[in-house]
C-alpha cells in the first residue's frame, strides 16, 4: 500500500469517527433536551393538576357552604311560613267563633223583628201616628230590647279573618233584622216613615245575597223579606264551615261579597242617621 492511499484511509477513518461522534453527540443533546422539557412539562403539568384540585376542593367546600346556607335559609323560611300559617289559622277559627257570637246577639233583635213581620207596616204606621195605645203596643215590643248588646265590636274584629261571603251574609242579614226593628222604634215614637225607609236597597241587598230568589224578591214586597233570613243564616253557617275546610274560601265570590258590604253600609248609614229614640205624641206631629 502506497503512503497515498494509506492518507487517504486515516482521512476517511477520521471523517467517519467524526461525522459518527457528530451524530451521536446531536442525538445525546436532543435527547437530553427532550427529556429535560418532557421533565419541566410532567413538573408543571403536576403543579397544574394541583392547583385545580386545590380549586376543585374549594369550590366544593364553598357549594356545600352555600348548600348548607340556603337549606338553613329554607328551612327558616318554611318554619317562618309554617308557624305564620299556623297563627292565620287560629285566627280564623277565633274569627269563626266571634263572628257567630256577634250572630247570636242579633236574637233579640230577631225576635222583634218575627213580630214586626205579621203587621201591615204602612197600614199600622199610619195609625200610630194618632193612636197612643198602639204606640205603646211597640214600646211593650221594644221593652227590654238593647241596641249596646249586638257584639258589632266583636264582628268587626272578625271581619278581616273570614270569608268576603261569610261577611256579606251577616251584614245582610243584620240588616234586615235591624230594619224591622227600626220601623218598631218609628211605632213606638208615632214618626211617619215617609222617606225614612230606603226599601230599594234593601231589595238590591237581598237580591244580590240571594240572587236565586230575585223573583221572589220583586214579588213578595217587603213584608216578605223576613222569610229570607232562615236561608241568610244557612248560607252564613255552610259559609263558615267552608272557612273551616277550604283555606281559599275567602277569596270566593268577591264581587258579590263587595256589593252585599256596600248596600248593608248605606242601610247601617240611613238607619244611624236617624233618631227614632226620642218620644214623640201625635199632638207632637201637629
Amino acid at each position: 500500500m502506497g503512503i497515498l492511499e494509506t492518507i487517504t484511509a486515516a482521512v476517511l477513518s477520521n471523517v467517519i469517527v467524526l461525522a459518527l461522534v457528530g451524530w451521536l453527540g446531536k442525538n445525546l443533546i436532543a435527547t437530553r433536551l427532550t427529556n429535560s422539557v418532557k421533565h419541566e412539562f410532567d413538573a408543571k403539568l403536576e403543579t397544574l393538576k394541583s392547583e385545580l384540585k386545590d380549586k376543585e376542593e374549594a369550590f366544593k367546600a364553598d357549594l356545600k357552604a352555600k348548600e348548607v346556607e340556603i337549606t338553613s335559609l329554607r328551612s327558616g323560611a318554611m318554619s317562618a311560613m309554617s308557624s305564620r300559617q299556623i297563627a292565620v289559622d287560629k285566627r280564623r277559627l277565633e274569627a269563626v267563633d266571634q263572628l257567630w257570637e256577634a250572630f247570636i246577639s242579633l236574637v233579640p233583635a230577631k225576635n222583634i223583628a218575627s213580630s214586626m213581620s205579621t203587621i201591615n207596616f204602612e197600614v199600622v204606621a199610619k195609625r200610630a201616628v194618632a193612636e197612643e195605645k198602639l204606640r205603646q203596643f211597640f214600646g211593650i215590643l221594644l221593652d227590654g230590647y238593647d241596641q249596646d248588646a249586638i257584639n258589632a265590636s266583636l264582628a268587626e274584629k272578625a271581619h278581616p279573618f273570614v270569608s268576603p261571603m261569610a261577611w256579606a251574609y251577616f251584614l245582610a242579614y243584620r240588616a234586615i233584622v235591624l230594619q224591622l226593628v227600626m220601623k218598631a222604634k218609628m211605632l213606638k215614637s208615632g214618626i211617619d216613615p215617609t222617606d225614612l225607609l230606603d226599601k230599594g236597597v234593601l231589595v238590591k241587598l237581598l237580591k244580590i245575597a240571594l240572587p236565586h230568589h230575585s223573583a221572589f224578591i220583586d214579588q213578595g214586597g217587603k213584608d216578605g223579606f223576613y222569610c229570607l233570613l232562615e236561608e241568610l243564616e244557612q248560607a252564613l253557617l255552610a259559609e263558615m264551615q267552608n272557612m273551616l275546610t277550604d283555606t281559599d274560601a275567602y277569596k270566593k265570590n268577591v264581587a258579590q261579597a263587595l256589593e252585599i258590604n256596600k248596600l248593608s253600609s248605606t242601610m247601617m248609614d240611613s238607619a244611624n242617621q236617624k233618631n227614632l229614640d226620642g218620644p214623640k205624641t201625635a199632638s207632637a206631629q201637629d
